[in-house]
């Protein structure tokens, strides 16, 4: 009975090791230029490839790890792109493949570029940079700033701090563009003048990319000096009702939820809704000792909800904010105590 029992937890044991965790794929493919969804454009992801429907959205099961996901369609240059897929959610990605042109008689050699920056006026001292992108470089904590710094002719400050130096120009002039809108130091503890701060409010889980520019941007930027940071948010994952994430870490516990508004369809509305606190102010909240009385509270948030419309365009409402507040206390020469306070703006863009 013995010998029986051990034969059929040997053979469970090899079902178990034998048993390969896949997870979904999804995405979008459009247009570089005109934005617009392209049906019928193949993407192959090792083994596995599908199609675009007529809303240029696709959808496959891989199994997990670091994939390359390939896109080719008649009268487009083919395009991969890289996207970290893990068992915990679905990667939902959108590829924006550029028109080519063929020339006869005649051989061209060019240089592979990194991407296009979106903006057409751009066409020296600009780079496009992915979500992915700010998760490869050491020390970038995920934030475009930190990232910013391994480009040529950008130096950070320091570990403390996210201010950047483009060439030789001060850190107070970066000037921020998310969705379209110029906005305001995006950083808690911000003081008033400067460009960086500590923590950043902005957050690779709902940025979808971004432009950087370091020089002979289009003019539409106005009152930069020393660089540009263009970045758009993503949509929310429609193929699901519902799809959360919880992070635990020393920046803050962070919770996300996004999914599908309504019934399911091809071209869905979504939603993505994102909260962080500070890490520290939940320990002391706890009652647990940090050593000092400066505890860093700060907490931020964003929300985006998406309604595709029927003639390819989009109608999306989106907001981001966030509150800091330290309060440090100091004995004088007194003796009587003294308290210096700093609080950061909490701002909504809609």
């Amino acid at each position: 009975m013995r010998r029986i029992l051990l034969s059929v937890l040997l053979l469970f044991g090899a079902m178990l090791s034998a048993q390969t965790l896949t997870q979904t794929i999804r995405g979008t493919v459009v247009d570089s230029e005109s934005k617009f969804p392209l049906a019928d454009a193949m993407v192959v992801c090792d083994a596995q490839q599908a199609f675009t429907d007529e809303y240029g959205q696709f959808s496959f099961d891989v199994e997990i790890g670091r994939k390359v996901v390939a896109v080719q369609l008649f009268g487009y240059e083919p395009k991969s792109t890289i996207v970290e897929l893990n068992s915990a959610k679905q990667a939902v990605i959108r590829v924006e493949i550029t028109e080519s042109t063929v020339k006869l008689d005649e051989v061209q050699v060019v240089a592979a570029p990194r991407g296009d920056v979106k903006n057409e006026m751009a066409l020296v001292s600009a780079r496009k940079f992915s979500v992915e992108e700010t998760n490869l470089y050491a020390g970038s904590r995920g934030e475009p700033a930190r990232m910013a710094t391994n480009f040529a002719g950008v130096q950070g400050s320091d570990d403390s701090r996210n201010d950047i130096v483009v060439r030789g120009n001060t850190p107070a002039g970066i000037l921020y563009r998310f969705e379209g809108i110029n906005i305001p130091n995006p950083n808690h503890f911000a003081i008033p003048g400067t460009g960086g701060g500590p923590v950043t409010i902005l957050n690779n889980k709902y940025i979808q990319s971004g432009d950087f520019y370091t020089g002979a941007w289009p003019g539409e930027y106005g009152n930069a000096i020393s660089g540009v940071f263009d970045l758009e948010m993503r949509d929310g994952n429609n193929a699901t009702p519902f799809e959360g994430s919880f992070q635990f870490g020393l920046l803050g516990v962070e919770l996300m939820a996004e999914g599908r508004l309504g019934k399911e369809k091809p071209n869905a509305p979504s939603y993505l809704l994102l909260g962080r606190y500070s890490t520290l102010g939940m320990a002391d909240a706890l009652g647990i000792p940090l050593g000092t009385t400066a505890v860093p509270l700060y907490a931020d948030g964003a929300f985006r909800f998406s309604f595709p419309q029927k003639d390819g365009s989009k109608l999306s409402f989106w907001g981001i904010g966030g509150t800091s507040d330290l309060t440090i206390d100091v004995s004088g020469t007194d003796g009587d105590p003294f308290t210096e306070e700093f609080e950061s703006y909490g701002t909504v863009d809609r």
